[in-house]
């Protein structure tokens, strides 16, 4: 294989390219929950608003960001997406201000739609169009960004603690910030699009791309199941990803870590031990691939995992016990979307592919805008260890759910 082969190898690109991605935004989130927990002290009901703005954004903008993806080009679409983004997580850090920072995570919003499902959509037209892979290939192909990311995670997050430190945790998110930014360069040199045929060359429009998308999901049973398990689990996770951070920081001031610098390593302890769970989880489901169990059938097993490691994290008040239950629900939920993206894959044709990832990204944003709504609502009037509670609730209910489309 020559050089340059080896460089624009979607399979390569995508696992690599994208998983580093993904990987920086680990170091970039643990930052920034520092940031708005303890420099600022954001309390429970804004941060549940700034994911409130969040999801909003993606709801409206997800679908025509997807099919554009589909009638015009993947590649432009994640490039744009990795410039709003990059944008995005500078201006988050820049800003002193609670409501400078809400316009900041509606760019994110409308950056990560342009992303969602493109990415996968792309490589998998390429690899299948190439006829080198498979469905198979294709889920073990998602499965493995996934675990490369969290192995870049596993770098990116003691090195935003490193910058925190003899810095400030300010500069640390800059610095990630501005690394995502950079990836655009790499991945407008190397995706290529040899195997993809925009649908306005066929002649459709917007509407017809969006009509053809929701049809194949109202026509298939698994489709149909797979909308109701992501609306409810990301509907329970948005209680962890927004309120998750603060619970336990909060448990920790107790202990005596109060300062920036203090949170950022208690909290970076937690989110590297975090990243080596998902990395063992994400081993195990390549494992059980590896012998045919079917993606739903690992999905049920995740969710049900979450579940009991969310409640072992919300009902206690003990710092390592919160630790090693919020380790558990975060690391199968890591291990979670990639699973639930490979069952959509697998069911979505080529022409409308994109479409129907960004139809399950809006569900996802459905579930995590009622979740940010009705649990900041719990929260407020009964306590954030209640919401948390209440989301782990819904993890069981999703597994529960997720059986109906085995076998199917």
């Amino acid at each position: 294989m020559t050089p340059e082969r080896s460089r624009t190898d979607p399979a390569r690109l995508f696992v690599r390219g994208f998983g580093a991605a993904e990987g920086i935004e680990w170091g970039f989130w643990l930052v920034l929950m520092v940031f708005w927990v303890v420099e600022l002290e954001l309390g429970a009901l804004e941060l549940m608003v700034l994911g409130i703005v969040l999801e909003a954004t993606v709801l409206l903008a997800e679908t025509p960001t997807g099919v554009v993806a589909d009638l015009k080009s993947r590649k432009r679409s994640v490039l744009i997406a990795q410039v709003l983004m990059g944008i995005s997580y500078i201006w988050s850090m820049a800003s002193l201000n609670f409501w400078m920072i809400l316009p900041a995570q509606a760019l994110l919003g409308v950056g990560w739609t342009f992303r969602s499902g493109a990415d996968t959509a792309w490589v998998t037209d390429e690899l299948k169009g190439a006829g080198t892979f498979d469905d198979d290939d294709i889920d073990r192909l998602i499965l493995h960004r996934h675990r490369f990311s969290i192995l870049v995670a596993l770098l990116t997050v003691p090195l935003t603690i490193a910058i925190a430190l003899v810095s400030s945790v300010r500069i640390a998110g800059f610095s990630m910030g501005f690394a995502y930014l950079a990836m655009a360069l790499w991945f407008h040199r190397d995706m290529v699009e040899e195997h993809f045929t925009p649908g306005e060359q066929s002649g459709n429009s917007f509407r017809d791309t969006f009509e053809a998308g929701v049809n194949v999901v109202r026509s298939k049973p698994r489709l149909r199941v797979l909308v109701a398990v992501i609306a409810l689990s990301y509907f329970g996770g948005e209680a962890f990803d927004r309120l998750g951070a603060k619970y336990f920081l909060d448990i920790a001031a107790e202990d005596g870590f109060t300062a920036d610098q203090e949170s950022i390593v208690v909290l970076g302890v937690m989110f590297f031990i975090m990243a080596l769970a998902g990395l063992a989880v994400n081993a195990a489901i390549g494992h059980y691939l590896d012998k045919g169990s079917g993606v739903v059938r690992l999905a049920v097993a995740l969710l049900a995992v979450g579940f009991v490691g969310g409640l072992l994290g919300a009902a206690t008040s003990v710092v390592l016990v919160i630790a090693i239950g919020f380790t558990m629900q975060d690391g199968v939920r890591e291990a979670l979307w990639p699973v639930l993206e490979a069952w959509a894959n697998r069911d979505a044709p080529s022409e409308v592919r994109a479409t129907v990832n960004s139809l399950m990204g809006q569900t996802t944003s459905l579930g995590e805008l009622g979740g940010a709504l009705i649990l900041g609502a719990v929260a407020e009037l009964a306590s954030i260890q209640a919401a948390l509670i209440v989301g782990a609730l819904f993890f069981a209910v999703a597994s529960a759910v997720s059986v109906r489309a085995i076998d199917r």
